[in-house]
Order: structure tokens, then C-alpha cells, then sequence
């Protein structure tokens, strides 16, 4: 198992990942680079897609962990746990609006059709023409 971060989230996606989810620290570890790359390959085109599987994979792992306490501390991986899967629906609501925006310009692409007609209201009313 080996985990790399070189600081280069523009040229490589297993930084951008791991950039993406805060697995950025070498003595806080939270995903191998098999794992990186296994969900890079799932998504191919969707970093954000890729990020969102493997918040929830780290969320899977902090949910499994007992709850420890050491005098009035309390170490909650159910909280972290929490923080992950809010993550993931983040990610996954990026690509939700991504995708919403290119069906736009799609479609505002078309001949016949202009922004302004796409977002006006309706041109009838309980059959009356206004």
C-alpha cells in the first residue's frame, strides 16, 4: 500500500483527489494510491464524481471505529464520519450543477432559441394570452 502527495493538483488527479477529500497529510492517511486510482478510474471524466466515492469510502471507515474517550476529550469518528458524507453530497452537487449549465448553453445554442426565452415565465395563464 503506498500513498503519495506531491503538492501538484493541476498536473496530476491523484493530487487533485486528494486535495479534494483533505487527504493531503503523510501521517494522517486516509486513502492509498490504489484506492485513488481505483476511483479515478471510475469516473474518468468526473473528478468530482471520483472525490465524492471516496469521501464516502473514508466516511465508511470512520462510521466502523469505536468512540474513545480520554478524560473530557472525545474522539468522535462518527463525526468525522458525518463531515465526509456532507463532503460527498457537496461533490456530487457540483456535477449536478456542471451538468445543469452545459444543458443551458446547449440548448441557448440552438437556433430560434435566446437565454431570454429560456428563463421568461409562461406566455399563458388559465388560458388567457398575455
Amino acid at each position: 500500500m503506498t500513498w503519495t502527495y506531491t503538492n501538484n493538483p493541476s498536473g496530476s488527479s491523484r493530487d487533485a483527489l486528494r486535495l479534494a477529500v483533505g487527504d493531503t497529510n503523510q501521517e494522517d492517511q486516509r486513502l492509498s494510491d490504489e484506492e485513488v486510482n481505483h476511483f479515478l478510474s471510475l469516473y474518468p471524466e468526473s473528478l468530482n464524481l471520483a472525490a465524492a466515492d471516496a469521501a464516502e469510502a473514508i466516511a465508511a471507515r470512520y462510521s466502523s471505529m469505536a468512540v474513545s474517550y480520554v478524560g473530557d476529550l472525545d474522539n468522535s469518528p462518527h463525526l468525522k464520519a458525518e463531515y465526509y458524507l456532507k463532503l460527498a453530497s457537496r461533490l456530487r452537487s457540483r456535477v449536478v450543477v456542471e451538468e445543469v449549465e452545459e444543458a443551458e448553453e446547449s440548448i441557448a445554442a440552438s437556433p430560434g432559441c435566446s437565454s431570454e426565452a429560456l428563463h421568461r415565465g409562461a406566455l399563458f395563464k388559465r388560458g388567457i394570452c398575455l
